[in-house]
């Protein structure tokens, strides 16, 4: 894993504390950003907004975000990343609605949340391994272990890196809600 520049910043999803306990077990024993981050789900990738610009850039993003009801998650089943990285990861099932709402920030901030060269899946990092073979051994130790989790995604968080490294909240902004002016 990276380590985090300070003008890092992301839009995320925070795991509610009530669904962490067994992924924070997890994520303890494997995942090099337990205690650096929160358990989440990224939707844009730092850099994202400067802390600087992010008074008037969170209108932009909350005017964009108003479009998008608030939707429920369902962690369920595990997956892999194997190329750079071994990484295993929680599956996220919310019916495509993440992809929309980091298609429609891409629209809104074309500058801030560009194309990724590779495919975006939503998902919760459990842990990342030294080799395939470690990978594989934690992934059928965690397959029976894990339940499947529900919960309603009401808000995106911005989160930003502090001077020691670790992340956190600097500002929530919510889904669904639209400006009456």
């Amino acid at each position: 894993m990276k380590t985090p520049d300070p003008q890092d910043r992301a839009l995320v999803v925070v795991l509610p504390e009530r669904i962490c306990a067994q992924i924070d077990v997890w994520r303890r024993a494997h995942d090099p950003n337990y205690g650096i981050m929160p358990p989440h789900i990224t939707v844009a990738y730092p850099p994202f907004v400067p802390a600087d610009q992010w008074p008037a850039m969170r209108l932009v993003v909350r005017q964009c975000l108003s479009q998008f009801p608030p939707f429920q998650i369902l962690l369920r089943g595990l997956g892999t990343f194997e190329a750079d990285q071994c990484v295993l990861w929680l599956r996220v099932e919310d019916g495509g609605c993440l992809l929309r709402i980091r298609a429609g920030l891409m629209h809104c901030l074309p500058d801030r949340v560009p194309p990724l060269p590779f495919a975006y899946v939503p998902h919760v990092t459990l842990g990342v391994f030294k080799s395939l073979s470690k990978l594989k051994e934690a992934e059928l130790a965690m397959r029976d272990q894990m339940k499947p989790r529900r919960f309603t995604v009401r808000r995106l968080t911005y989160l930003s890196p502090e001077e020691h490294g670790v992340w956190s909240v600097c500002s929530h902004v919510p889904l669904g809600i639209r400006d009456e002016r």
